[in-house]
């Protein structure tokens, strides 16, 4: 008799456990992620924002879509994701990722050196030299890279302090 509670008990314990953990991720999908896309959406040149799990870890993953202030929509998204780490899908091509890798250069040693000024000089100089536009912006976290080309846009957050809250963006 004592041995056929324990077990009803331990048996109602795991279902009440499913119940939970099932309810759990369900109001994940349904109202987190929800919440998070559509006021993703109210910012301009992002075309959708969730949370999904990458090789064991959550991470917001933005897809933009010509995106054209990305240091507000950075700091508008670090609100949303709630400490999780964010990134960013772009329309790159082959062109724009070897001038930013060109470009790392440059700006990483202005994050080492903390020369700025002679940092964003470089920067410019091989974009007009590579004839693309340029969108270039810094606040005290991070350096935000925007490189145009036609229909084609590179989106990269190059975080000063190593914060891990924006991830290498990827071609969509």
């Amino acid at each position: 008799m004592t041995k056929q509670r324990i077990l009803l008990i331990g048996l109602v314990g795991i279902l009440v456990f499913g119940l939970l953990l099932g309810s759990k991720v369900i109001y994940q999908k349904k109202w987190i992620d929800a919440s998070i896309l559509s006021q993703s959406q109210q910012i301009q040149g992002v075309v959708s924002a969730k949370t999904e799990q990458i090789d064991g870890q959550s991470e917001m993953v933005v897809v933009t879509n010509h995106l054209t202030d990305l240091r507000q929509a950075s700091l508008a998204l670090e609100k949303l994701a709630d400490g999780l780490p964010i990134q960013y899908f772009d329309q790159s091509n082959d062109t724009l990722n070897q001038l930013f890798d060109q470009m790392q250069f440059a700006l990483q040693e202005g994050i080492a050196r903390g020369n700025f000024t002679e940092m964003a000089q470089n920067v410019r100089a091989q974009a007009e030299k590579a004839g693309v536009q340029l969108e270039l912006e810094m606040d005290n976290d991070a350096i935000y890279v925007v490189i145009n080309q036609g229909d084609a846009q590179l989106i990269q957050v190059i975080e000063r302090h190593g914060q891990v809250k924006f991830l290498p963006s990827k071609k969509q």
